[in-house]
């Protein structure tokens, strides 16, 4: 792992910003480990019937606290990162600096990335970490998960549910399916290589990151991608179209397992549906520091597309998506679905 950000600083951030909350030490966290681990075991079998995704081994529920959620990503976020940052280190490495100056931007960088996750663990529900050393963990942020039911009223089983059927479908996408995960890594990798960034620019990106969003040109699209070369433009809208295929299929099976059996679905679907608590942590950690926002309508577009090839080919058609890195549909596709079924679909 690169050695240009100061993990031990970032992780003093992380907790330092996670702010715990009044209800961090309340009672109604007891039992909530215990809540979470029954609901898991419910759940696993209902995705495997519903997506066909079987996962080698079971999942492992773990309840955290906002610090707890924020520290841990610090590493998860540094070897996400390492091509971008490898490339930074080799730059400084060879450009003469200041006495110190190396050791400033290694803080620098570990403070305001760890003051990032800081401030996302206050809004993140739960989390299914891509990474290999915690395939079997999803992690539960319980205060936040509280916080939620009791903020809108929603009912405490259906709720907790609904968040474990979430992200135990992104789990099942990634460990039934062994291409998946180096896909997107690779995808990752190509795209942070491609960057010419030095750590000052990443760092003002890191801070932007904490400012609401705005839109930098009449379309909406960030200048950072307006700007980019040809081959950056292709890698960023093979990751939007990935990153659209795994949402979209994460709500089309919450949604179709959900039916029937989570009674106050549509209320909490039209309260929280594409909202900062349900999307993929990562995902959103990532598009911050690169500084682009994948749109909620991006999310819409990829349920839409499932419903479409459901529709059209069944359950058979919903899992040929998932068959090969071929299979996936392209930006376009995801958009016009005919397309993508009169290539792939069975």
């Amino acid at each position: 792992m690169s050695g240009l950000v100061d993990e031990a600083v970032a992780s003093r951030f992380a907790a330092m910003f996670a702010q715990p909350g009044s209800l961090d030490q309340s009672y109604l966290l007891d039992g909530l480990q215990e809540s979470f681990e029954e609901l898991t075991r419910e759940a696993e079998p209902l995705i495997a019937e519903e997506s066909g995704f079987i996962s080698p081994h079971p999942a492992v529920p773990r309840v955290l606290s906002r610090q707890e959620w924020a520290t841990a990503n610090v590493t998860s976020m540094l070897s996400l990162m390492s091509p971008l940052l490898d490339k930074m280190q080799k730059r400084m490495d060879t450009t003469p600096a200041f006495p110190g100056a190396k050791y400033g931007y290694k803080a620098a960088l570990g403070a305001q990335l760890g003051t990032v996750l800081g401030f996302l663990s206050q809004r993140v529900l739960g989390q299914y970490d891509i990474l290999v050393g915690h395939q079997n963990q999803v992690w539960f942020v319980g205060p936040n998960v509280v916080m939620m039911e009791r903020r809108f009223g929603f009912l405490p089983r259906d709720f907790r549910l609904w968040i474990v059927l979430h992200e135990l479908t992104h789990r099942s996408q990634f460990e039934a399916n062994p291409w998946v995960r180096p896909h997107f890594l690779g995808l990752v990798n190509q795209m942070l290589e491609s960057m010419d960034m030095d750590a000052k620019a990443l760092a003002d990106r890191m801070i932007s990151s904490l400012k609401p969003a705005g839109k930098d040109g009449e379309d909406g699209t960030p200048l950072v991608f307006r700007m980019l070369q040809p081959n950056q433009l292709e890698i960023f809208n093979r990751l939007q179209a990935f990153m659209s295929v795994i949402e979209g299929h994460g709500n089309f099976v919450m949604d179709r397992v959900g039916e029937g059996r989570i009674p106050s679905q549509p209320r909490m679907s039209q309260a929280l549906r594409g909202g900062s608590t349900m999307g993929s942590p990562m995902a959103r950690l990532m598009a911050k520091v690169l500084g682009f926002e994948l749109k909620k309508a991006q999310y819409v577009q990829g349920q839409l597309f499932f419903d479409a090839v459901y529709a059209a080919a069944g359950s058979a058609g919903v899992k040929a998506v998932f068959h090969s890195v071929e299979a996936l549909p392209t930006l376009d596709e995801v958009k016009s679905p005919e397309r993508w079924l009169s290539r792939v679909a069975p």
